[in-house]
């Protein structure tokens, strides 16, 4: 039995209806679910009318069609989830995502998982007697473990050999297949233990995906979503923001962190924790650093002349008047000042598709500002020195607030290298026809961002251990930040400009 048989109802009715076929009856419903996906994206997808990214409505087609000549080759289940993978793999955007309720009962695995720790791959977990925890997975049949990740697990995965962080994300999937995430069983691994090579024949087999899913979460904790400021010695502030995505509960945290800036304004040193981050609302943390520094001033140093165009159709403004705007009057209150874009956004993009309008900007343009040579600088509202920490997950909002974060004179970035983004955002979730999962889709375009186009961060000090270690991680923290000069000045955000 699998571990949601209820999720397989919409298929096997398939299977029945499609039993006098000649073909598969999960040839069947991938079809139906790559149908859906491909004409949604069609419909409401900003890529697909967006005349800078060629590549995006390139593959839409592209790979709309080897997906219908693979059909003939999908005979399970299995099958149509890999398949439906692969075209999505192929897009390269984090904000166009799959997800399956139901997964294989079972994993195959050689008895050990690896997580990336800096540039190396750690065994974290082990049950063969040869390889002890601890020793670093050199490479397989004779490749690199880089190279394993970029040619057998990322066509299936997130097609995109140019980002770092897949590496940290894939690295426990390549002693094991995953799902969909299917790659050869390697014959033969090469270990570093204790500096000493050591060369292992593999034993795969199948592993309860329940114990494979215990065993990983033991390796790597979940990361708190609570959002809280803790004092780590004198003068000293270490602020988690784990989520721009928050329940009711979260929405009182984070409006308490932002209320709580100003008071931390004379405070030698503030540092933003933002593991476990992946996205939200990007409000919140705009909130956060203006509290600290000043409105005008975080907008002067970000100097971002950028906006954002929706893709004006009928999906788009359902989603907006039915599931963005209650949700914001939920977290904002009734009549706030952040609903109004929102409410201006949806009377507009009405207008656009009865005029036939692909793009809707979702700001009224500003008006242009007179220049005034004498205008002098802002000052900002803080002293306090800054400090970033990241994880390789951080997408989305979190890439936003790490935007302005480090266009802040003298922020220190330390931790893993971000995540990445397109210039596609403002997902909204839909399901597949055969009810077996669900995707997102990107609702807008950012034109003229300062950050490029799936562009990460790469902090100037990396952190090489396991950075869920929270006690170990801020001992390091405190160590380089008091060796090392406060004054790297944005580089690193001066660099993704390019």
């Amino acid at each position: 039995m699998s571990r949601n048989t209820s999720f397989l109802a919409a298929g096997l009715m398939l299977a029945v209806c499609s039993a006098a076929h000649a073909g598969s009856p999960w040839a069947d419903l991938a079809k139906a679910d790559l149908d859906f996906v491909y004409q949604t994206v069609r419909a409401d997808h900003p890529g697909m009318v967006d005349q800078e990214n060629p590549y995006f409505r390139a593959w839409a087609e592209k790979g709309y069609a080897q997906a219908i000549a693979e059909l003939p080759n999908v005979r399970s289940l299995h099958d149509a989830q890999v398949l439906l993978r692969r075209y999505f793999a192929g897009f390269a955007d984090g904000h166009l995502w799959l997800t399956y309720s139901y997964e294989k009962d079972a994993v195959r695995w050689a008895g050990m998982m690896v997580q990336r720790q800096g540039q190396r791959y750690v065994v974290g977990h082990s049950e063969e007697s040869e390889v002890p925890v601890g020793a670093e997975l050199v490479s397989c049949d004779g490749r690199k473990v880089d190279t394993l990740i970029e040619e057998d697990l990322l066509p299936g995965a997130f097609n995109n050999r140019q980002l770092d962080w897949l590496k940290s994300d894939l690295a426990n999937n390549v002693l094991a297949v995953v799902d969909q995430n299917v790659h050869p069983e390697y014959a033969r691994c090469t270990f570093a233990v204790s500096g000493a090579k050591r060369d292992v024949q593999l034993i795969w087999r199948d592993l309860a995906h329940y114990r494979f899913d215990t065993l990983a979460r033991a390796m790597v904790p979940t990361y708190s979503k609570d959002s809280t400021i803790t004092e780590i010695k004198p003068g000293t502030y270490w602020v988690r923001l784990p989520q721009f995505q928050p329940d009711d509960a979260q929405v009182k945290q984070l409006n308490e962190i932002a209320a709580r800036m100003p008071s931390l304004r004379n405070a030698e040193l503030i540092i933003f924790d933002t593991r476990g981050n992946s996205g939200g609302n990007s409000t919140w943390g705009r909130r956060v650093l203006e509290g600290l520094v000043g409105g005008e001033y975080l907008h002067q140093q970000a100097r971002n002349e950028g906006y954002a165009e929706w893709r004006a159709s009928a999906g788009n403004l359902a989603y907006i008047r039915d599931g963005i705007l209650p949700r914001l009057t939920r977290q904002y209150g009734a009549g706030h000042k952040d609903l109004a874009p929102w409410e201006s956004l949806q009377r507009r993009m009405q207008q656009a598709i009865e005029q036939g309008k692909p793009f809707v900007r979702q700001g009224e343009a500003a008006p242009a500002k007179t220049v005034n040579a004498a205008t002098m600088p802002v000052a900002p509202l803080s002293k306090a020195r800054i400090a970033l920490v990241t994880k390789s997950g951080c997408s989305s909002a979190c890439l936003d607030f790490a935007d302005y974060a480090l266009a802040l004179p003298g922020t220190v970035h330390l931790g893993e290298t971000t995540g990445a983004d397109t210039v596609y955002m403002d997902v909204r979730p839909l399901a597949l026809p055969s009810g077996l999962g669900r995707f997102s889709m990107a609702q807008k375009v950012y034109r003229g961002r300062p950050r490029a186009h799936n562009a990460a961060y790469a902090p100037p000090i990396p952190y090489p251990g396991a950075i869920q270690d929270t006690a170990a991680l801020q001992t390091w923290t405190m160590q380089q930040l008091a060796a090392k000069s406060l004054t790297q000045a944005g580089s690193a955000h001066e660099e993704l400009k390019k």
